[in-house]
């Protein structure tokens, strides 16, 4: 439809073909302006001459006089156009009455709104189309070109956060799915993307496509350091989260996918190697059997390619799967714990956009990722799976799905109901490798007649392929025939496949200096997949900055990889095992594992002395040497450290338990389980805690009080997941254990006790977890430990088991008994969590003005303490307070701060409580495609947490679905565009 009217930029009236924006004065486009930006709505003549004249004192004597001498010029102006429009005059006050449709403003706003209606459906293509088509709309113009006032400013303001912004961000993320990266940096070029960060993230991820990877971690560190100036730590913790993110996989974010509420397009591949040479009949026979869902096994000796393969394939034929690609390393054959099979449902439920920690069983998280799989065109990469049963139990959850497992093993005992076809991967030809070796090399090959000899010494390996050329590239002035002869004289083109490998990398290491060869000898003995300057530097004594330099040495030399952060580095598999040779005497092999073992529990013991200060815990051996470990500045980023290192500190208790250092192997998972489990990692938890237990064991009867705390928190760890039996087992054990220990063990009893009583009352059996309750708090009181943060948790527990008997009064004195005791010690944190309590009590009860100023209080507590996810809880609980109570607006604001809030934290049965809020709100506003939106992204995540309340809003969507009869497709989203 073509435009009548123009205000994205001067205002203007469309005459026969074309566009007059010289039809009046200043004044008269100006109050025309203003009305066209609010088509139908009475304006009141003090209002509208706010929009005219500036705030500079032009303003006439009689602008009400003056207003209405201009509406008679502006009616003769619009009675040329061929479509009459009426200027109404009522009431003191102004209205136009005009299609919105017929001004480019609305028609812009509407172009966006298809398109995003267009991803939702997947047809990227043509969303592309729609909002180009949008840009050409606004033609970069000045919206409200003719206004000068405050009100008009406020206006653009609006205009450009709300609505510019966000299609300048659906214009590059269409750009980055169908791969147009360079067209992302060039409509992002003349644009200050420090101003939306949603930009600053697109520029980062088109120049890590673009493999300019130095030119975005110069961006980003940009950006960091000026978020921190601003004391933006949430904005500048958020973009290195994604930068993180983006370094490891070479990619960060999902794209919305239409139709399911909730529910993302996953991109989760590695970035593409820049050159891959090779193996191209087995890409067509890839092709052939990936053309419908199955399983196909990709294997090949270590260092062959099998993963670049596998990634190159996936990013080359990455538009056959609409439904995104899933990847994950399993670690199969590193030295360290193999990732399992609930870490990867975790990992790809995340990036469906489904939290896994909001559903807590994970039997209930399989059968989540298996229903969100079902009917979708995804390409699922297992990669480095060391056998069949590691994968076994995953692979069902697969079956609309193009699955490729990469191993080292033919898998030969996976089941024949999987049918899974086995394409091999095999060394390079001699040809291929040629070409590779050459183009590492540079000019100087060129004609070079023996370079097919330096070939075979690297057995086809393309790993082995890339070390030797960096070997040799950096030696410039030394022939290549010298490097010919040096290997005929050492036999090396003689030697078999396994000594060839070990004979390039071997050369390469004596080419370093002597401190990088000692630290490549030393990292063989880390177990985990990744390790950290500050591990390398307790490992050998040496200071860390000379520890960052060899390790960029070997970086450089190809011996080692960057692992997604700065100071953080990983081994190849097949280096790791060339590494771990080199170090063949077992009292410096022993030395060497003790210093990082003492590295990792003093630094554990630290994270966990900053994170949770108030806890009861075993106490560690007395030890004046710190063994290097880290300082951490605050809490987050002892957090970030524990959630960063849990695949290596698995490793590392394991490593421990077999090499018989069981103390360390004991305390170390007490010490990161809790802190872990706020992330919601309870498989990681629990893996990390039974291998604390089995050493434990080992350490006998004087050990029985590191034995029963291990099994309390695996019980605890068990009641987060629900499975309250075993939660229940396990707590039993570490009472009797804590009743037989040594000395006064009257507090871990009363641990025991509470535990216990929350899984009562989460099982129902509310009077006896009352009884339990009453019994653990009487006795933390006895027993005169000057616990008073843990005597809170107690309190308010309590409290929630007399609310779950509907005890109201009994529970208030509770919460109220908690409060008390927070306030007299300071504990912001256990204050605000309080007063929450406080307000929804209160309005279970029906007192919404006392809810509202306990809830009020949390908010602000919550805020103040930068508790990002307790803030949103608290906006929802506010939400429901001010619905009830009719204060619709505020209703709506503090829904939508919930969604908004909850949503980044993780809180998702709070986010969900705002949702249904909020499509209460929208559905007495009329609003009825938004309030169909908003329930059905409830119900997906009730669904998950709350069957109850997921049958009632099922019960709500089907009502109102029938009553209004409404299309599926919608052209705006008034819940997704929270601003509005």
């Amino acid at each position: 439809m073509t435009a009548r009217f123009t205000i994205l930029g001067q205002t203007g009236i469309r005459v026969g073909e074309a566009i007059d924006t010289q039809w009046g004065s200043l004044k008269l486009r100006a109050m025309l302006g203003a009305l066209l930006a609010q088509p139908r709505v009475p304006v009141p003549a003090a209002e509208l001459a706010d929009w005219v004249w500036s705030d500079g004192g032009d303003l006439p004597l009689n602008p009400v006089q003056t207003l209405y001498s201009y509406s008679y010029r502006i009616r003769r102006a619009l009675d040329s156009m061929q479509d009459r429009v009426e200027l109404v005059v009522a009431n003191g006050a102004y209205r136009l009455d005009v299609d919105r449709k017929s001004v480019d403003y609305f028609q812009f706003r509407d172009h966006l709104d298809r398109a995003r209606t267009l991803v939702r459906r997947g047809d990227h293509q043509q969303a592309l189309d729609v909002i180009r088509g949008a840009f050409g709309i606004w033609r970069h113009q000045r919206p409200l070109e003719d206004l000068r006032s405050s009100r008009a400013d406020a206006w653009r303001h609006r205009f450009r956060l709300n609505v510019l912004l966000p299609a300048y961000d659906l214009l590059c993320g269409e750009y980055l799915v169908l791969g147009d990266y360079a067209e992302v940096l060039e409509v992002l070029e003349d644009l200050d993307h420090h101003e939306h960060p949603v930009l600053l993230k697109r520029r980062l991820e088109a120049l890590y496509r673009l493999a300019r990877v130095e030119e975005a971690t110069e961006l980003f560190f940009s950006a960091y350091k000026a978020y921190k100036a601003d004391v933006n730590d949430a904005a500048a913790d958020d973009l290195r989260e994604f930068h993180d993110q983006l370094k490891e996989n070479g990619v960060a974010g999902s794209r919305p996918r239409e139709g399911t509420a909730g529910v993302l397009v996953p991109e989760q591949l590695p970035l593409d190697v820049p050159m891959f040479l090779g193996h191209k009949e087995k890409f067509a026979e890839l092709d052939a059997v990936a053309a419908n869902p199955g399983v196909v096994i990709i294997d090949g000796v270590g260092g062959v390619g099998k993963t670049a393969f596998a990634v190159r394939w996936c990013h080359t034929r990455r538009q056959n799967f609409p439904g995104g690609v899933l990847f994950a390393d399993l670690q199969g054959f590193s030295d360290g714990a193999i990732v399992d099979a609930s870490s990867v449902v975790d990992r790809f439920l995340q990036g469906l956009g489904v939290p896994p920690d909001r559903i807590a069983n994970p039997d209930h998280r399989t059968a989540k990722l298996q229903s969100v799989l079902s009917g979708r065109k995804v390409a699922v990469v297992l990669d480095n799976a060391r056998n069949a049963a590691q994968i076994h139990s995953l692979l069902p959850l697969f079956s609309s799905c193009v699955v490729i497992v990469t191993s080292r093993s033919r898998m030969s005992g996976l089941a024949a109901r999987f049918a899974p076809q086995r394409i091999s991967i095999g060394p390079l030809g001699l040809g291929d490798a040629s070409e590779l070796l050459a183009d590492r090399i540079g000019e100087r090959v060129r004609g070079f007649g023996a370079l097919g000899e330096l070939t075979r010494v690297c057995q086809g390996l393309p790993i082995v392929l890339k070390v030797l050329a960096n070997h040799i590239a950096q030696r410039p002035a030394v022939p290549l025939n010298e490097f010919v002869k040096h290997f005929h004289e050492r036999g090396v083109l003689d030697l078999d496949a396994t000594h060839g490998p070990r004979a390039v990398f071997m050369q390469s290491l004596r080419a370093l200096e002597p401190e990088a060869r000692v630290l490549f000898r030393t990292i063989g003995a880390h177990p985990g997949p990744s390790i950290t300057v500050g591990v390398a530097a307790a490992m050998t004594g040496l200071p860390k900055r000379r520890v960052h330099e060899a390790l960029d040495a070997l970086t450089e030399a190809h011996l080692l990889e960057q692992a997604g952060e700065l100071d953080r580095f990983k081994l190849h598999d097949l280096l790791r095992e060339f590494s771990a040779g080199l170090l063949d005497d077992a009292e410096e092999r022993g030395a060497i594992e003790l210093r990082m073992l003492d590295h990792y529990l003093r630094t554990a013991e630290r994270a966990d002395q900053l994170m949770l200060p108030t806890m009861v815990r075993v106490p560690t051996s007395d030890d004046e040497q710190d063994a290097g470990a880290l300082e951490f500045e605050n809490v987050t980023s002892a957090r970030r450290w524990c959630e960063a290192e849990a695949q290596n500190l698995l490793a590392l208790v394991r490593l421990a338990f077999h090499t018989g250092y069981y103390e360390h192997a004991a305390t170390i998972p007490q010490l990161v389980g809790q802190i872990l489990l706020r992330k919601g990692n309870t498989a990681e938890v629990l893996n990390l805690l039974h291998a604390g237990l089995a050493a434990a064991k080992f350490l006998g009867a004087c050990a029985e009080e590191e034995t029963s705390a291990l099994l309390l928190q695996i019980g605890y760890t068990y009641l987060l997941r629900q499975e309250y039996r075993r939660a229940e087992h396990h707590v039993h054990l570490a009472h009797l254990g804590f009743a037989r220990a040594e000395g006064d063990q009257t507090v871990a009893i009363a641990s025991c006790l509470h535990t216990g009583a929350r899984i009562l009352v989460e099982t129902g059996s509310v009077i006896m977890g009352i009884d339990s309750h009453e019994r653990a708090l009487l006795m933390l009181r006895q027993s005169g430990s000057p616990a008073p943060s843990m005597e809170i948790g107690f309190l308010y527990r309590a409290g929630e088991a007399y609310k779950n008997a509907f005890e109201y009064a009994r529970a208030a004195t509770y919460y109220h008994q908690a409060l008390a005791l927070a306030c007299e010690i300071g504990d912001e944190t256990s204050e605000a969590t309080v007063l929450h309590l406080l307000g929804a009590l209160s309005f279970a009860r029906e007192r919404t003005a006392e809810a509202r100023e306990f809830a009020e209080a949390a908010l602000f507590k919550h805020a103040r303490l930068h508790a990002i996810g307790n803030a949103g809880e608290a906006c929802a609980l506010l939400s429901e307070i001010e619905l009830e109570d009719g204060r619709l607006f505020d209703a709506k604001q503090y829904a939508r701060q919930a969604i908004r809030l909850c949503g980044r934290a993780g809180a998702s049965l709070h986010e969900a409580t705002a949702l249904h809020v909020l499509s209460r709100i929208l559905e007495r506003e009329a609003r009825f495609d938004g309030a169909v939106e908003a329930l059905e992204r409830a119900h997906v995540i009730f669904a998950d947490l709350d069957r109850g309340r997921a049958e009632l809003v099922a019960a709500e969507l089907r009502e109102l679905q029938v009553e209004l009869a409404l299309p599926t497709a919608r052209s705006e989203s008034p819940v997704l565009d929270l601003d509005r």
